[in-house]
């Protein structure tokens, strides 16, 4: 019965609650009936795509994003693994973060969870992906449509599949987001 109301409340928040343009009440949903813990100032596009296990446990983590952190329209954000995104965070049109992976070659298939973990001030581009276990480090910045398989240092810039370092980002990171769409 507990896989079917998971389930249900999955199917509900991707296909309803997702598509809704009030960013308060998706807010409450996903807070109260999900159990993302979204900090303040916080802006959750519309078209949002969430997987969780449940409401996060002992032994079961979910999704914690921090506070002026811009999460941007049809997403994709994989709490299964745990997945932390930090202070002042830009996450473009398109991403997906993933923390659940197979082992393709053990015969019976199994998921391998692994967590991962956004630090404050990273900007992530339009279609990039991020694997599971990687570590996104302080003000970092992903490109558009990088595949990220292996830890981002912080400052860095990368780009490219798989993503490789193409710069590196000035550290005089004080900004605060505070966008804040009408219909979002």
């Amino acid at each position: 019965m507990r896989l079917l109301g998971l389930q249900l409340i999955r199917y509900v928040t991707n296909a309803f609650i997702a598509h809704v343009p009030s960013h308060a009440l998706r807010r409450v949903w996903y807070t109260r009936v999900v159990g993302i813990r979204i900090g303040d100032q916080t802006a959750l596009m519309m078209g949002l795509h969430i997987q969780t296990r449940g409401r996060p446990q002992s032994g079961r983590p979910g999704i914690e994003i921090g506070n002026h952190t811009v999460v941007n329209a049809n997403c994709h954000l994989d709490g299964r693994g745990g997945l932390l995104v930090g202070n002042n965070v830009s996450i473009s049109q398109g991403v997906w973060i993933l923390t659940d992976e197979h082992d393709v070659n053990d015969p019976d298939f199994p998921e391998i969870f692994a967590p991962v973990r956004i630090e404050d001030y990273v900007f992530i581009g339009s279609k990039a992906m991020v694997l599971p276990g990687v570590t996104i480090g302080r003000g970092a910045v992903v490109g558009a449509g990088a595949v990220v398989t292996k830890d981002v240092p912080a400052l860095a810039i990368v780009g490219g599949v798989p993503a490789s370092s193409i710069g590196w980002r000035q550290d005089h990171l004080a900004y605060e987001l505070n966008f804040r769409p009408a219909l979002e």
